[in-house]
């Protein structure tokens, strides 16, 4: 592992829309790199973003303590890889959904999700245009993007995948050349708007989503969620049934037993969870249960 530069970087898209990353910078001397685009999960952002004056006098600071996912930009280089992490809209850095953004959330419409994909595709035809990044090669194995969708962060990966009237000939001719891979990382069901199987029991299984946003709930429900999320569970090898996997609320060790207050501060964004990513799950929920 080798540590990187990581650059902060703003990308200005159509509509005033801008989109806040890090960006490992292309691996030295390489010209048939991947770029890897990651769009992290829920609560849990790729950096706060900070202003740039504390940013250049706390450079190195800012790496150690409020960057959850910097090791995927000190790995890269050895990889052959190119990171660019995400806040996705909403969070530090990025714009904010407007009302009537979050209102097609909040009743399912199709134009919410089409929208993550044209802007999603607007990117990273603007990253294509500012680095020019290599293009994929003959075998499809090196070059173009890996577009990597962390958790409920596949809802904007797949969504580039969904429709191809979306873009004019000319943009999808040319992201052709260049998007080669989509890797979906422990995606949670609500990204695909899938419920649980029939022979669920809700009285095994444990998901705290359910309890986040409630009136009822508390900072413990949150607490949990953060050891939820980062434990590491020990799942039977060919389960028969969902109800065969393992469940508890958390595992002996978690990855945020090892963060401190303010770490876990800066990690995450509980209040934008509430704002523009718990309506789809209270609308998936409404649905499932008519």
């Amino acid at each position: 592992m080798t540590s990187v530069t990581v650059r902060f970087e703003t990308a200005h898209l159509d509509d005033g829309i801008d989109i806040f990353y890090t960006d490992s910078g292309a691996p030295p001397g390489s010209t048939d790199y991947t770029t890897v685009i990651v769009l992290h999960g829920t609560a849990f952002t790729g950096r706060k973003k900070l202003p740039p004056f504390v940013q250049l006098i706390i450079h190195e600071v800012v790496h150690t303590l409020i960057d959850n996912l910097r090791k995927l930009h000190d790995y890269a280089h050895n990889l052959n890889l190119r990171t660019v992490i995400w806040n996705r809209r909403d969070y530090a850095g990025s714009t904010k959904y407007t009302e009537d953004e979050l209102d097609d959330l909040k009743h399912g419409r199709a134009a919410f999700l089409d929208r993550l994909g044209t802007q999603l595709a607007q990117f990273l035809l603007v990253f294509i245009e500012r680095h020019n990044i290599p293009e994929i090669n003959n075998e499809r194995t090196k070059g173009g993007f890996a577009i990597m969708g962390w958790s409920l962060g596949n809802t904007t990966a797949i969504s580039l995948f969904s429709r191809r009237d979306l873009f004019s000939t000319e943009s999808y001719s040319l992201l052709e050349t260049y998007v080669k891979d989509l890797i979906i990382y422990d995606a949670t069901l609500y990204a695909f708007g899938w419920k649980l199987p029939p022979d669920a029991d809700h009285s095994v299984i444990y998901e705290p989503m359910s309890k986040l946003g409630d009136v009822d709930s508390d900072a413990s429900d949150m607490r949990n969620f953060h050891a939820w999320v980062s434990s590491y569970y020990d799942h039977p090898e060919n389960p028969k049934s969902i109800n065969d996997l393992h469940f508890a609320e958390r595992t002996e060790h978690a990855s945020s037993d090892n963060w401190s207050t303010d770490e876990l501060e800066s990690f995450h964004e509980y209040d934008t969870f509430v704002r523009s990513e718990l309506p789809m799950q209270v609308y998936l929920v409404s649905k499932w249960t008519l």
